[in-house]
């Protein structure tokens, strides 16, 4: 990895970028206000119930860069991403794709060209986290913090934005549809899976810091596209789960372990190439 200029020199570089900063920013606003609209003020309480989740996989995101890798700015924008424009990217793509996978067959039966749930939503939440993975990366590079590592720990990072928005919104929709208790019992469901989005947006933003410092021009975009692609699949693998079982509680618990799965496979690989990258810098 190459060396990094000390965090604080990201501050002033992202001062004088407001339209960065707006561009990060302002998706969030809107993300939070049309989301409290829709399901009311019980969706920032939800949001405030998720923080402590969110925290403490953030923390555990920001471990996996060296030290003087760990930007807050580049950390905060990486959130901000996550839980606005990947957000909004997922819900307005996803709902135009859906409806066009929809259609009628000859006998009348409402069917799905293409599997909504575990093909086309896996496909438009991780590009769309992905693209704010390498905007977040290009805008460090210019300030010297680049790299596999750094690049690991931003996609987490739009992980953790990505899910605490999601997961809220779920918790205040079920708490809308049935009752106080069903969203507690999928807040503690939300809380244990959470780190679920940044163990799948790891490997692009990890690909992507890999890609874009490879020596040969035509290995980026086949580094790039590995990395999403582990991510789109992994994503889908545990969507499948909630259809894959015989009944519903089944494909509840495939689903779940597979999330599981996917997060300890994800953050042992993690924790040994800190380690190793580290170890080898020293």
């Amino acid at each position: 990895m190459h060396s990094a200029v000390v965090p604080s020199e990201t501050v002033p570089f992202l001062a004088r970028r407001p339209v960065v900063l707006a561009a990060f920013l302002l998706p969030l606003a809107l993300a939070i206000v049309l989301f409290t609209i829709e399901t009311g003020p019980v969706f920032l309480l939800c949001l405030a119930a998720v923080l402590p989740a969110a925290a403490v996989t953030m923390f555990a995101a920001r471990w996996i860069a060296p030290r003087r890798a760990r930007s807050w700015a580049s950390s905060l924008l990486a959130v901000a991403w996550g839980a606005g424009a990947a957000v909004l990217l997922a819900a307005a793509i996803g709902a135009w794709s859906s409806e066009r996978a929809i259609y009628v067959d000859d006998q009348g039966i409402v069917r799905e060209a293409v599997p909504t749930m575990w093909v086309l939503t896996p496909i438009v939440e991780e590009i769309g986290k992905g693209l704010g993975v390498l905007l977040v990366l290009l805008l460090a590079r210019r300030i010297g913090l680049r790299g596999v590592l750094f690049g690991a720990m931003v996609g987490a990072l739009v992980g953790v934005g990505f899910a605490a928005v999601e997961d809220a919104s779920a918790i205040a929709a079920d708490i809308a549809e049935n009752d106080p208790g069903s969203g507690i019992a999928t807040w503690i469901v939300r809380t244990l899976t959470f780190p679920t989005h940044a163990a799948l947006t790891i490997w692009t933003g990890a690909a992507l810091g890999l890609a874009l410092d490879a020596r040969r021009a035509w290995s980026r975009p086949l580094l790039a596209l590995a990395g999403l692609l582990v991510a789109i699949g992994a994503h889908g693998a545990i969507n499948y789960g909630n259809v894959a079982g015989a009944t519903d509680q089944a494909s509840f618990f495939t689903s779940l372990g597979t999330a599981f799965g996917w997060i300890v496979v994800s953050t042992v690989l993690a924790v040994t190439l800190r380690l190793v990258l580290t170890r080898r810098r020293v």
